[in-house]
């Protein structure tokens, strides 16, 4: 019984803490795979003048993670309040750890 009450303790503070959270999971996910986006990037305007692929690594890195962000945030958030208010500590406790095996596999750790 003392652990499902601080398992729900635990959920009503993380509740108020979720857009940050969420925030956090996709600015970790864009870490970790933000190499793979450079690279289509690079592939795709390898054949550019060099101040059009300037122009266009400066674009990605300041307006394309930004909206990715912007956008991916809120679906983020509201796929984590779909899980019932118990559960929510462990989905989110799992998604960090799921995200640093994922940092140690690609040699970000």
């Amino acid at each position: 019984m003392l652990i499902l009450d601080l398992n729900l303790r635990l959920a009503h503070f993380v509740q108020s803490h979720l857009h940050d959270i969420s925030l956090a999971l996709v600015a970790t996910c864009l870490v970790i795979y933000g190499d793979k986006i450079n690279g289509f990037l690079k592939k795709l305007v390898s054949s550019w003048i060099f101040i059009a692929r300037v122009s266009a690594f400066i674009l990605m890195c300041t307006f394309g993670y930004g909206l990715l962000t912007l956008w991916s945030q809120p679906l983020v958030y509201w796929g984590i309040t779909q899980v019932d208010l118990i559960y929510r500590p462990v989905l989110v406790f799992a998604c960090f750890c799921l995200l640093g095996i994922l940092a140690e596999r690609k040699r970000h750790l």
